[in-house]
């Protein structure tokens, strides 16, 4: 028995060393003969691949004038919700009483109008009366200055110096009552500037009560939070019992109580290489471009935005790696981002494809744009590109009806085509189905060496 176990492991040992010494005879003389591939026919495309962010076509922040304390949150963060939904309660007592105080404000101001309206209409009154009285009192001036002038006339055998005495005073006295009328008439028309601006004064303060109280009762309803937009609740920033300012009464405009996202249109905000954004406005749509036609905008139904832009970036995340999401260019963005004398450019795609609800905003995305694309062409793997004797370019092949064990070859120059990397287009030089070498293999030594 033991003979027959010293004989086994005598063979194995045997049968092992000869599989490794043929492997390794192999794998030399693979080495010496180097590696070919088959020119083959098919597609090929020129990729510009960017990264960039899954955001939200619309974020909305949603904040209140009102200020007061929270009673009721209606909705959380992840909850659906629709335009007009109830988010958020606050307590309305405060905006109540502010309301109060505007309606009291109101009427006030409104007494005062009414009383300035009646000034002025006294102010014109006292005019006219001053102007009525003004006439009268210039007819009796006139009348008693003719008697006085009269009598000064005559003779002096003729005239009365108690009767003329008479008569001057008359006169006198009338014309100071004259002059003191007009003085109070043009102290009359100066009041009626006053009054008017008075008057004007009121109204403009009866015009901001009249603000005051709708921007009172406007806070009042909004103690009373609504949805603006249809989507999901992304984050809730207060909670039951705090006590928030409104926008009335702080710098900032006031709380964020609550974000909402639409979910109908998410998008990447991709940043593409300022060496490959040049390539990326040619393939744009024209509501893309910067500086387009304000009338080319992109179409709301999706369907329509696919037929009308033609190019479909294709986007990636790694949270959903057996998924692909394809867009439509929205926008490109003409101002460049410098990060580390690194340049890029926004450029916004809109996720259209079915899936893209499986999209969170924040994700980081990969996206792939198609600069160009050859179909049913000849393409030529890129290790097998090779510079030639006289410095061209082209593909060495086994030289024709020579030895196998020459290992000669020869080299064809090539037209070369679009290159994505992996193949090269063969514009001419080779066929579909020949052989090319990828690794060249290792020259013949003579047999003198």
């Amino acid at each position: 028995m033991k003979n027959v176990v010293i004989a086994i492991l005598f063979v194995t040992t045997i049968v092992g060393g000869y599989i490794a010494a043929t492997s390794k005879l192999r794998l030399h003389l693979e080495g010496l003969e180097g590696e070919t591939k088959k020119i083959s026919r098919g597609d090929l495309t020129l990729p510009i691949n960017a990264t960039g962010q899954i955001r939200p076509a619309l974020r909305v922040e949603i904040k209140s004038k009102a200020s007061g304390e929270v009673i009721e949150i209606a909705r959380r963060a992840g909850d659906r919700v629709v335009t007009g939904e109830l988010l958020i309660r606050l307590d309305p007592a405060n905006e109540q009483r502010s309301v109060s105080r505007a309606e009291l404000d109101l009427v006030a101001a409104q007494s005062r109008v009414e009383d300035s309206k009646i000034t002025l209409q006294q102010t014109k009154s006292q005019v006219d009366a001053a102007i009525a009285g003004v006439a009268q009192l210039q007819s009796s001036l006139d009348f008693s200055l003719f008697r006085k002038e009269k009598i000064e006339a005559l003779p002096p055998e003729q005239r009365n110096d108690e009767e003329v005495m008479q008569r001057r005073t008359t006169y006198e006295g009338q014309r100071a009552q004259w002059q003191r009328s007009k003085a109070d008439l043009e102290l009359a028309k100066l009041k009626g500037p006053q009054a008017k601006q008075a008057l004007r004064q009121a109204e403009a303060t009866l015009e901001t009560m009249k603000n005051n109280l709708h921007d009172a009762q406007q806070r009042l309803r909004e103690t009373d939070i609504y949805c603006p937009i249809d989507g999901v609740v992304a984050d809730v920033n207060t909670q039951t019992g705090e006590v928030i300012q409104g926008g009335k009464s702080t710098f900032t405009g006031g709380t964020v109580l609550a974000v909402v996202i639409s979910t109908d249109r998410i998008l990447v905000k991709a940043e593409v290489d300022e060496s490959d954004i040049g390539q990326v406005l040619k393939i744009a749509p024209p509501w893309a471009t910067p500086g387009h036609a304000s009338h080319l905008t992109m179409p709301e139904d999706l369907d329509q935005a696919i037929a009308q832009a033609g190019q479909s970036p294709l986007v990636t995340v790694e949270s959903f790696r057996d998924q692909e999401f394809m867009g439509v260019i929205e926008r490109i963005y003409p101002e460049p981002r410098n990060i580390s004398n690194v340049v890029t450019y926004l450029v916004d795609v809109v996720i259209t494809s079915d899936n893209r609800n499986l999209l969170l905003p924040g994700m980081r995305a990969d996206v792939r744009f198609t600069a160009e694309e050859r179909t049913d062409i000849v393409l030529c793997p890129n290790e097998a590109i090779r510079e030639g004797p006289q410095g061209q370019l082209g593909v060495y092949i086994p030289r024709p009806n020579s030895p196998a064990e020459l290992r000669e070859t020869d080299f064809i120059a090539c037209k070369l085509g679009l290159d994505n990397g992996s193949n090269t287009e063969i514009i001419d030089g080779l066929t579909v189905g020949m052989t090319v070498y990828t690794k060249l293999p290792s020259k013949k030594k003579d047999d003198d060496d």
